[in-house]
């Protein structure tokens, strides 16, 4: 569904899965994920049984991240257009 980009008499309102308390609530579960995923990738490359393996916690960590710097940035570019 579309929403009006210039609505006439009333602000859009934004979805609760998209409000600022959601975006922070997901920033600071993927913080934890990522921390997670970092202690994977160390434990991971110091067990030789376990080194073929290493490329699932990294990626993760890296989806995390990503995750967290994306959101950061919608937040950081909704609060400059309020």
């Amino acid at each position: 569904m579309q929403l009006d980009q210039n609505p006439f008499f009333r602000k859009a309102i934004t979805p609760w899965y998209d409000s600022n308390f959601a975006c922070w609530l997901l920033i600071f579960i993927m913080v934890f994920v990522f921390a997670f995923a970092i202690v994977g990738v160390i434990v991971g490359s110091g067990n030789l049984d376990f080194k073929e393996h290493v490329w699932f916690p990294g990626f993760l960590s890296f989806l995390s991240l990503f995750l967290v710097v994306k959101i950061f940035f919608r937040l950081k570019k909704r609060s400059k257009n309020n």
